[in-house]
This record gives structure tokens, C-alpha cells and sequence, in this order.
């Protein structure tokens, strides 16, 4: 579901909206596309974060479980259990928390473009409905920045966890050649996101509209 979702907005309009399509010039207008693109981007973004969230949950609490890391052999003296994740587990720690509310913060940011598209014939509902959900999405961060337990809030919690992971990758480029695929992987992504954001295809192919015309 969610991986259909993903290109729910690449879909061709409905045959209800071609008029209007036509009426307002859709097949050449950049924010719509724009809009259309974010969604895309926001929600594989948003899936790839909740994924790397559970594979790192799912390790540490693997570690937990061994003799190592358990709790009856390895003295936590007056550290609370946040305290002792943050000394022994930062980096897993980090990108639990910070992914996992990234991941539904795109979410949220995604769903609300495309409320505002979908109602896009009908422009208060469509607004109403987008600031709806951007409502919840910056609810969500001035809650987590007021209850914040680590880091002083979300913004110092994400520079935190990009520290350690470019920490790591680089301390193991030597030792293991994926951390050098991830770095490239992680460049060429940030290249062609911002390559597709400031020079995107200006007709909209949906419409079958030569550039010509």
C-alpha cells in the first residue's frame, strides 16, 4: 500500500479533472509538478526512514538481549536508562528517535500535498485540508522540542545524528567497503534530488502536450 501511495500523484488525472486541468494550463504549470515531485520524494523518503528505524531498533534490542549487554552484568550505577542508550548506543539511539519522527514528519508533509492536489478544483478545502495535516506535523515537533530529554531538541538531536553517522562511515571507509557504496549512494541522491528540484521536465507528459505546442 504504502509503495502505491508512493506514485499515487504520477497517476493520470481523473477523467472529472482534465477540464479543469486544461482550463488552468496543469501540463506546463511548474509549482503543480513541483508539488506532485515533493510528494514523491517526501514519501520515499518518509518509507526509507521508518525502515532504517526498525532494522536499528531490531539490532540494538538484539544486543540488549545478549550476556554482553545485559542488564544483571554490566553496572548501570545511577544512570537512567536514556542516560545509559545515550553512553553505550548514541548512534543507534539517534537515528531511532530522529528517523523514526523524520520518517513522520514527511509523512504528514507528503499527505498534505496531496490533500491540496487532490482538492485542487476546490482551493479553500484543499488549503483547509493541507494545513490541517501540517497542523499535526509541527505539533508534533514543538511537543517533542518541550518534552525533550536528549540533545535540547529535535533540530540539535538531527545535526547530533548526522555527526555520528558521517563519524562512522568515514572511521570505517578502510574496513568495509559498503560504508564507502553508502557514501556515494548518499551523495548522488542529495546531487539528482537537487538536480530534479531547480531543472524538472516543464511539460507535463500525463497530458500528452508536445513541447511544441
Amino acid at each position: 500500500m504504502c509503495i502505491q501511495d508512493m506514485f499515487a500523484l504520477q497517476m493520470p488525472p481523473a477523467d472529472c479533472m482534465k477540464s479543469w486541468d486544461a482550463e488552468h494550463g496543469m501540463a506546463r504549470s511548474r509549482p503543480w509538478r513541483t508539488l506532485r515531485y515533493a510528494y514523491l520524494l517526501l514519501m520515499v523518503l518518509a518509507f526509507s526512514l521508518e525502515i532504517s528505524t526498525i532494522f536499528v531498533s531490531t539490532q540494538v534490542s538484539t544486543q540488549l538481549a545478549t550476556s554482553t549487554w545485559s542488564p544483571s552484568t554490566r553496572l548501570l550505577g545511577n544512570l537512567s536508562l536514556v542516560d545509559f542508550l545515550v553512553r553505550d548506543f548514541e548512534l543507534e539511539y539517534t537515528i531511532v528517535r530522529g528517523h523514526f519522527l523524520t520518517g513522520l514528519l514527511s509523512f504528514t508533509i507528503a499527505q498534505a500535498l496531496r490533500v491540496r492536489y487532490a482538492l485542487r478544483k476546490y482551493r479553500s478545502l484543499g488549503i483547509s485540508g493541507m494545513c490541517c495535516l501540517l497542523t499535526a506535523a509541527s505539533g508534533m515537533v514543538c511537543y517533542q522540542n518541550y518534552h525533550t530529554v536528549s540533545y535540547g531538541g529535535f533540530l540539535q538531536l538531527m545535526m547530533r545524528n548526522a555527526d555520528l553517522s558521517l563519524r562512522f562511515l568515514c572511521e570505517n571507509l578502510h574496513k568495509r567497503p559498503m560504508s564507502v557504496i553508502t557514501l556515494v549512494c548518499l551523495f548522488m541522491t542529495v546531487l539528482f534530488a537537487l538536480q530534479g528540484w531547480f531543472a524538472p521536465e516543464f511539460v507535463d507528459s500525463r497530458y500528452a502536450i508536445s513541447e511544441e505546442e
